[in-house]
Formats: structure tokens, C-alpha cells, sequence
């Protein structure tokens, strides 16, 4: 199958599913309801931006404004999960409907502009390579917990990226950058640290001197050695 078709299939299976939980009343039901839509959202997210999106850069160029909007519409619909997901019973109901007029708009503007836009600049082979890489991932990102993926997302969301990564990829980066932090850290003190001799070598001529002056002053018979003398008389 196309990439653009299973994503166009997985749009429609969410939506049934948005369809049901909005005509439950029943509370178990919703919120079993809400554990699907959240697991094949996140995994739907995951074979977009891991699979889908950087093909879709590729063939279309970085600046494809349609491109830089879904990906920006992705981390809104994540913190719409994240949100739906912490909500108590009472509130479960209207972050979903949030969450579902979101995705609606999402998926709007993938199938009408980004779709086409896709179809024109690849081939249908590549298109059905996609397709076939993005069904054995959605696979497995349906096993996986949809709530440790949404907030790793979530985390690189909100310290500013765009386009994230899977968790071990950003852990792996992050490793990086503190390790290039460390480094540019230690090389300022190592240019201090050199400095810090030559003053130790100038003062150590001067405390050779004060050690001289109680011989020269004991040998001399000076003051010091005379008022010992006078007391000594006014004993006697």
C-alpha cells in the first residue's frame, strides 16, 4: 500500500474511533476508547516523523511551508494527548473532543495539500516502499507504551525543537552536548591554572628574611639583651 494511503486509512480508523467515544456515555468505555486513540495516534506520529516526514523533506525541500506546519500541528496534538491523558473522568470528555477537532484539522491539511504535493514529486514505487516500511512500524509502535513515546516527544517539544527524535537518538545527542559542555568548561580552568605559579615563586625570596632577624638581634647585645640585666640588679 501507499505511504499516502495507510496514512490516509489511519485517519479514517481514528476518526471512527472519536466517533464512538463521543456517542458513549458509558465511563470504562471511554477511557478503553481513549487508550486506542492515544496508541495509534503515537504510533501514527511515530511513522510520520520517523519515516514519512524526512522523505517527504527530501522530495520537497526543507521549506516546504506545508511540511513545516504539520510538523508543528504534531507536538499540538501530543500535548493534547498528554492532557486527555492526566484528566479525571468529568474532564476526559472534553479533552478528547479538543483533541479530536485538532487531528480533524491536521488531517485536513495533510490529505489535501501535503498528500497531492507527495504523490507529484515520488514515484509510486517509492511511495509503496514507504508504505510498506511505515506498516511494519506502526506495527510496532502499537506494542509500545503510547505515553513514554507522546512525553519524550513532548520534552524535546518544549525545549524548542521542531522535528523530534526517537527517545534513544535524543538521549544519545544530549549525551553529546554535555560532553562538548564539560569540555569547553575544563579548558578555561587549564589556561588559569598556569598563572597561578608565578606568584608563588616571587613571594618565597621574601620569607628567608624575617627568619634572620632574631639571630642578628640576640647577638648584637641590643635592647633585648639589656632589660634583662636591669631587672635582674633591682632584685638584687
Amino acid at each position: 500500500m501507499k505511504a499516502t494511503k495507510l496514512l490516509t486509512q489511519h485517519h479514517k480508523d481514528v476518526a471512527a474511533l472519536f466517533n464512538k467515544f463521543e456517542k458513549t456515555e458509558d465511563e470504562g468505555e471511554q477511557d478503553e476508547l481513549f487508550e486506542q486513540i492515544g496508541a495509534r495516534l503515537a504510533a501514527h506520529d511515530a511513522i510520520e516523523r520517523e519515516i514519512f516526514y524526512p522523505a517527504c523533506k527530501e522530495a520537497l525541500g526543507e521549506d516546504d511551508d506545508t511540511l513545516g506546519e504539520a510538523l508543528v500541528e504534531h507536538g499540538v496534538v501530543e500535548f493534547s494527548i498528554y492532557k486527555a491523558d492526566i484528566a479525571d473522568a468529568e474532564d476526559l470528555k472534553h479533552c478528547v473532543k479538543v483533541l479530536a477537532d485538532i487531528v480533524e484539522h491536521h488531517v485536513e491539511e495533510e490529505e489535501k495539500e501535503l498528500f497531492p504535493k507527495v504523490e507529484k514529486a515520488m514515484s509510486a514505487e517509492v511511495l509503496e516502499e514507504l508504505g510498506a516500511e511505515m506498516e511494519q512500524r506502526f506495527a510496532e509502535a502499537l506494542e509500545e507504551d503510547f505515553r513514554a513515546a507522546v512525553r519524550a516527544n513532548l520534552e524535546q517539544v518544549m525545549a524548542g525543537a521542531l522535528e523530534t527524535k526517537p527517545s534513544e537518538e535524543a538521549d544519545d545527542d544530549e549525551d553529546d552536548e554535555d560532553d562538548e559542555e564539560q569540555d569547553d568548561a575544563e579548558a578555561p580552568k587549564a589556561k588559569k591554572s598556569a598563572p597561578q605559579k608565578a606568584p608563588a615563586k616571587a613571594k618565597s625570596s621574601p620569607t628567608k628574611k624575617p627568619a634572620t632577624k632574631p639571630a642578628t638581634t640576640s647577638s648584637s647585645g641590643g635592647k633585648k639583651g639589656g632589660s634583662p640585666g636591669k631587672k635582674s640588679t633591682a632584685r638584687a
